[in-house]
């Protein structure tokens, strides 16, 4: 079975589609939502859906490491998957999940990501030469950071601590944490990843900042400047 772990933080205006289109896999799973401390009603509202809410204890390290660490102790699958609520998975994904991990040689791995919203021009065609340079990075070098809804072995990630729970950027250290781990699958069947935040902010002004981000994360850069730094030029994006 997959055990679906999905951590949200004020995402009340999506929740409602993004629970209702993945209850509608096929497949043996189990989907657990667990808040970060929402201020608009989202833990309230995901209760309104046969999945498994949890509340972050308030003597808990904020951030979405935490909020998965604590859906991972709960968790009752073989498999688990990371999901943004921002974030599709395709159909039969299950199965897809599955199949690749049939071969015992494989920790895990993750999906290729494709954008699902309409943009204008010229910001169409911006978050298509996004989408191509992402989709590369993930075939290529296994890169499974956040929105390509990575998924590994339950027992892998028990045994190698679990999902970091550093103060920015933990999805990206848990890319390179699942990258050593051993071998990974790609799966190309992409999800589906909403362009909002990247409409909002400006596709070009979004992919500078993250890029001048991920730079100097690669140099360790304090977590908190970096922290700071996307807040000041991405206020409206998920950390």
């Amino acid at each position: 079975m997959v055990s679906i772990i999905m951590p949200v933080l004020n995402e009340v205006v999506i929740l409602h589609t993004a629970l209702e289109t993945l209850l509608q896999q096929a497949g043996h799973f189990e989907i657990i939502v667990v808040d970060g401390g929402s201020k608009d009603g989202t833990f309230d509202f995901a209760q309104r859906f046969p999945v498994q809410v949890m509340r972050m204890p308030p003597d808990r390290p904020p951030g979405i490491g935490s909020q998965i660490n604590l859906g991972a102790q709960t968790a009752r699958g073989d498999v688990l998957l990371f999901l943004h609520a921002d974030v599709q998975l395709p159909p039969n994904a299950m199965t897809h999940i599955e199949a690749a991990l049939a071969n015992p040689a494989f920790v895990g791995g993750g999906f290729v990501p494709a954008f699902c919203n309409v943009a204008p021009n010229p910001e169409r065609l911006m978050l298509k030469w996004v989408e191509q340079a992402w989709r590369l990075r993930t075939r290529v070098f296994c890169w499974f950071a956040g929105d390509t809804a990575p998924f590994i072995r339950a027992e892998t990630f028990r045994q190698c601590g679990g999902y970091p729970t550093t103060l920015f950027a933990s999805d990206w250290d848990f890319a390179g944490q699942l990258r050593r781990l051993g071998r990974l699958t790609v799966i190309r069947e992409p999800v589906c990843v909403d362009a909002r935040r990247h409409l909002y902010n400006g596709v070009l002004k979004t992919l500078l900042v993250t890029g001048s981000i991920e730079l100097m994360y690669r140099i360790g850069v304090n977590r908190n400047f970096l922290r700071n730094w996307y807040r000041k030029w991405l206020p409206r994006e998920r950390e």
